[in-house]
């Protein structure tokens, strides 16, 4: 835990200013995630793909959107020992200017806007403006679907976003993952029944490592 370091000049045989690390003094929320996916010995062994290979993917696919939703609540409501963003209004209610990153993006200093977390309605609001309207952007789109983002922030849609809100942050500072066990698969067997059996399980959450590291757009 720790505020944004200030650099400040320092006159020949002076000491150096002192920044000070400490644990926070709350306690980080683990949640442990997980899904058991059954089968017979007869459905994998007929069966023309590999559908266990294939839900074992999806549940990891499930267990990752929701770590993506405890991030964003830590980011918005404060991880306990520190608090939530702070909130920016954008100049018009219905609509998104680049006017309203450039904002945004100053209010970040001294870290940077490299990554923006936005939900559906967000992502419609940023390609309603103009900057996205120009020959390239709308070719990058339409040819591999990759948005360009302003300020070449790389943009992440989670349908974990409340509305009307969009997340600006600096991906080196804003957030640390604490993990409790990575995404882990055990197998095991009941030959009685003749059943293949997977548990997929997840221990982790999120810390707030510099308030002032993200920022809220109200949009």
């Amino acid at each position: 835990e720790g505020g944004t370091w200030e650099p400040s000049t320092v006159a020949e045989g002076a000491q150096l200013p002192q920044a000070t690390l400490r644990l926070s003094s709350g306690l980080v929320k683990l949640y442990k995630r997980g899904q058991v996916l059954q089968s017979s010995y007869e459905a994998l062994r007929l069966q023309k793909l590999d559908l266990f290979t294939v839900a074992l993917a999806q549940v990891g696919a499930g267990i990752a959107a929701a770590q993506m939703g405890d991030a964003v609540d830590v980011l918005i409501n404060g991880d306990g020992s520190k608090g939530g963003v702070s909130f920016t209004a954008a100049a018009g209610s219905t609509s998104l200017a680049y006017s309203d990153f450039l904002a945004l993006w100053g209010s970040l200093a001294p870290y940077q806007l490299n990554v923006l977390v936005a939900g559906t309605d967000g992502i419609q609001k940023l390609l309603a403006i103009d900057e996205f309207k120009d020959a390239q952007a709308g070719l990058n789109f339409q040819g591999t679907g990759t948005l360009t983002t302003p300020l070449g922030a790389k943009l992440l849609r989670t349908s974990a976003m409340p509305a009307g809100i969009l997340i600006g942050l600096d991906r080196n500072y804003a957030l640390e993952q604490i993990c409790g066990s990575e995404i882990t698969v055990e197998y095991d067997k009941l030959i009685d029944r003749q059943l293949e059996r997977a548990a997929i399980t997840s221990i982790s959450g999120f810390a707030k490592l510099f308030t002032e590291a993200s920022k809220v757009l109200v949009v």
